[in-house]
């Protein structure tokens, strides 16, 4: 979004600019950085939760939420990828506020926050989509990013 521009009392013009409180900017680095070969291993193992224990599921959970607190700064909602698990199931969500990993059917209504990010998610072109407030980061197979919306 461009930022306003401010008439100075000469006549000029001059953008604003924001100022934050905090040294590092929430979601710095979403749309540049790579995610890690464990985020990645991660993912792919979603598909097994039902074979995962609670302790797992939880260090699962605990180990993507530190890794995005500390090399992010911002933690998505969720994630939502493709299911493998067969017929009739077609996508599956893990919601990083309460470490629930959830197979939805092929048409089943996903939470709302997480529903706009399906359609990418069976994309061949993507591993997972994180779900953030006001943007989409859809994640490669290399861990390579694309940020969807938002303009952080």
């Amino acid at each position: 979004m461009p930022k306003p521009l401010i008439t100075r009392q000469d006549g000029t013009f001059s953008r604003s600019r924001r100022t934050t409180n905090s040294a590092v900017p929430a979601g710095r680095g979403l749309k540049s950085g790579r995610r890690s070969g464990n985020y990645l291993r991660a993912v792919r193992a979603l598909d097994a939760s039902g074979k995962l224990s609670a302790v797992e599921i939880d260090e699962f959970v605990g180990g993507v939420r530190r890794e995005f607190e500390e090399k992010y700064h911002t933690i998505p909602f969720g994630i939502v990828a493709e299911c493998f698990l067969g017929e009739p199931f077609e996508v599956h969500t893990l919601a990083l506020d309460g470490s629930i990993i959830e197979h939805y059917r092929r048409g089943q209504a996903l939470p709302p926050a997480l529903e706009r990010a399906r359609t990418l998610a069976v994309s061949p072109a993507y591993l997972a989509v994180e779900v953030y407030p006001d943007r989409l980061v859809c994640v490669r197979a290399d861990g390579s990013v694309v940020l969807l919306e938002g303009d952080s």
